[in-house]
């Protein structure tokens, strides 16, 4: 006696979903020509390197005022910049 199986449930196609839409083409011609200029108040990534100790004083200080450790770093600038202005 032969008994016949059931098929196999097919599987989809993909599960990834649609491929993104490519960017204007303006858009592509000013990152490959990078001549992207930030706007003043758009925030811009500035990178540095300090010290660990200074780092780690920093932030301690920071968070005992509960401040970010941008607000701490722009505060201090501002006070600096008063400062040597005022020489």
């Amino acid at each position: 006696m032969t008994v016949e199986a059931p098929k196999p449930p097919r599987k989809k196609s993909s599960t990834k979903g649609t491929a993104p839409a490519s960017p204007p083409a303006d858009e592509v011609q000013t990152k490959a020509g990078h001549t992207h200029q930030a706007a003043p108040d758009e925030l811009v990534t500035a990178n540095f390197k300090v010290d660990a100790q200074f780092k780690q004083d920093l932030k301690m200080f920071a968070t005992m005022h509960k401040m970010s450790m941008v607000d701490v770093l722009r505060q201090g600038f501002a006070l600096l910049k008063k400062a040597k202005a005022g020489q």
